[in-house]
């Protein structure tokens, strides 16, 4: 009787302590879904948060890089216990940012690439030439470089004096009237409605043409075409080849000027004198932009001024003798090319300077939309040969644009492209067109119109 006691004893202890473990287990169960599930709600909420401080550090260094507002390359922000280490990578005209969330421990990056925005022109001939038309005095040239042709397209006549010579084609379009070439030797094709005293060494289409212009057609010769000699055919009764419009539009125009908003403005003068924010001593260099100067831009010493974003004068641009003074584009720039722009005129004198970033395909464009400079009579906006761009010294590196007036190029001058309403050429100067120059792209500059190319997470 006592063993079947001491047996039961046992069986209701076994039986309790079992009871017992199972429910600790079970609770011990409940209590670690309970803990994994509140740690993996921590976990994610932490992650969260290092991702939503990581987005703002992008955010935060792309506002700085778009506003041109001061940034480190390498710099924090932080929010509570959350903390993002922003990292700025600069690389010719794109800049890459990361940042890198943490809060206690747990980590999340994101990585976003800014660029400049690009704004594409073509410039598919040498000189392209408005309504006013194209003047080529004696022994005047447009080439191509390295022997290339270079070619012409004005809506307005070509007239030229002896030895005036286009090496490539020479079409004429119909934009203040009849279309005349005259008086100039053109070694590829010619367009027009009258050609008139003029030697062509490829086929002539035409309305009209005069007996020594025909006579010439016919039997070229070695000393003004280039070999093997063939004889051009003409084509008479074509219709008038069409008017072209200018390469860059008014919008774009005013998309640069716009651009430079982000920069900010100097008031006063630039170069030797006015605000201190841009005097350039004798040989020194400064670098600027975007930026919109109300004065003047005038460089009469030895002085360097590196484009670093669209430049916006609103008076004149003046350059002037013996000043030894260079404009140039910042080489993060690459291959892209550099914007002045300015409302009123360009004057450049002996040993005035340009240069692109350094890189093949890079210049630095000077633009003026002033108007109503043509020649003629002096008018007191214009400069003293009445046009809107005056050009007495060689420049290689730069691009020259006066779509609504005259540009003026001395005797002895020798310039990449030129794009004008009305064109004057002097005694032996020369367009030497760059083939590169059909492609170009302009930059607003570095800082100026950053958008942003791409943006994800990286851990």
């Amino acid at each position: 009787m006592k063993q079947n006691n001491h047996q039961r004893g046992f069986a209701a202890l076994f039986l309790s302590v079992l009871v017992t473990s199972v429910a600790l287990a079970i609770g011990g169960s409940i209590f670690f879904v309970t803990f994994s599930n509140i740690s993996i709600s921590r976990n994610l909420t932490r992650s969260a948060q290092a991702q939503v401080l990581s987005e703002a550090g992008i955010e935060d260094a792309a506002y700085r890089i778009k506003n041109l507002l001061p940034y480190s390359e390498s710099y924090s922000l932080e929010a509570g216990s959350s903390e993002a280490t922003i990292t700025v990578v600069s690389e010719g005209n794109s800049r890459t940012v990361v940042a890198r969330g943490q809060e206690q421990n747990r980590f999340r990056s994101l990585e976003a690439i800014l660029t400049v925005s690009i704004s594409g022109v073509s410039f598919f001939y040498g000189a392209q030439v408005g309504a006013g038309g194209l003047d080529m005095q004696e022994n005047s040239r447009i080439e191509g470089a390295g022997g290339a042709t270079g070619n012409v397209y004005a809506n307005g006549p070509i007239e030229g004096d002896n030895g005036a010579t286009i090496t490539g084609d020479a079409i004429v379009a119909a934009g203040g009237g009849l279309s005349v070439l005259e008086d100039v030797i053109v070694q590829g094709t010619a367009r027009a409605d009258s050609i008139k005293k003029s030697k062509i060494c490829g086929n002539a289409y035409y309305q009209a043409i005069d007996s020594s212009s025909r006579n010439f057609l016919d039997s070229p010769s070695s000393s003004v075409c280039p070999l093997p000699l063939t004889p051009g055919t003409g084509f008479g009764g074509q219709p008038s080849p069409p008017v072209q419009a200018m390469p860059i539009s008014q919008e774009t125009i005013d998309q640069w000027k716009a651009d430079v908003a982000a920069g900010g403005t100097i008031v006063g003068n630039c170069g030797d004198s006015g605000n201190a924010q841009c005097v350039i001593q004798d040989k020194q260099t400064l670098s600027l932009g975007p930026k919109k100067i109300t004065g003047n831009l005038v460089l009469t010493k030895k002085q360097t001024l590196v484009v670093t974003g669209t430049l916006y004068i609103q008076g004149s641009i003046s350059m002037n003798s013996g000043s030894g003074a260079t404009i140039k584009c910042d080489p993060s720039f690459n291959d892209k090319s550099c914007v002045i722009v300015s409302d009123n005129w360009v004057h450049l004198d002996n040993n005035a300077m340009f240069q692109g970033s350094g890189q093949s395909g890079s210049f630095v464009m000077i633009l003026t939309i002033l108007a109503g400079c043509n020649g003629g009579n002096q008018q007191p906006q214009c400069t003293h040969h009445n046009a809107a761009v005056d050009i007495h010294n060689n420049a290689a590196g730069a691009i020259f644009y006066a779509s609504n007036s005259m540009i003026n190029i001395h005797n002895g001058v020798t310039i990449t492209e030129v794009t004008a309403y009305k064109l004057a050429i002097d005694n032996n100067s020369i367009i030497r067109y760059e083939q590169g120059l059909a492609n170009i792209q302009f930059s607003s500059g570095p800082g100026a119109t950053f958008e942003v190319a791409s943006w994800k997470e990286i851990e």
